[in-house]
């Protein structure tokens, strides 16, 4: 069994129990908190170390939507994933479009634990790609040598770092205003 903390966004314990029971099924040794309102999403993205939600589309007091912005502006990065009864695929298209990472139906929980795992490696991908950002970033700014970006079609500079402001004279603002060939 796989360990996943998954938080619930669900106003039915019976559906809580049938995701729950979906993803043991499935391999899942799940841990899950169920919340049904925006305050309790909040308190439980800061107090947790969640892998995956999963929410219920809509709620007699909350929405999917409503879900999905609020884990937006956590600043976390976590696989959401709809799950409902009802919607149809117009609504799906544009509750991914909306960021969304996967829409399931409740009637066909097959998809569920393959979709849980692809968006939780995704997450780890990305997760792993910005911290090689960072590092790149901070080796960039750090460099004892000048260096820059420059596009390759336009030969505008897209990045300098502060050695080659120091050793040219010129601003950021000023670099980043001209070509390599003004250089």
């Amino acid at each position: 069994m796989i360990p996943l903390q998954a938080l619930v966004v669900e106003d039915s314990e019976d559906d809580t129990l049938l995701l729950a029971s979906e993803l043991r099924r499935g391999g899942c040794d799940v841990t899950y908190k169920r919340v049904e309102t925006a305050e309790d999403m909040k308190a439980a993205l800061e107090s947790g170390a969640w892998e995956v939600v999963i929410s219920d589309f809509t709620m007699p007091h909350f929405s999917a939507p409503a879900a999905l912005r609020v884990l937006n502006e956590s600043g976390l990065d976590l696989p959401f994933i709809i799950v409902s009864g009802t919607v149809g695929e117009d609504v799906a298209v544009e509750a991914m479009k909306a960021g969304a990472h996967d829409y399931l139906l409740k009637e066909n929980l097959t998809r569920l634990v393959p979709a849980v795992r692809r968006e939780i490696e995704q997450a780890a991908h990305r997760k792993a790609r910005r911290a090689a950002e960072e590092q790149y970033r901070l080796l960039f700014e750090a460099s004892p040598h000048p260096m820059w970006v420059v596009d390759l079609e336009t030969l505008r500079f897209l990045a300098v770092n502060d050695t080659a402001v120091a050793h040219y004279g010129y601003s950021r603002d000023e670099f980043l205003s001209m070509t390599i060939r003004d250089i």
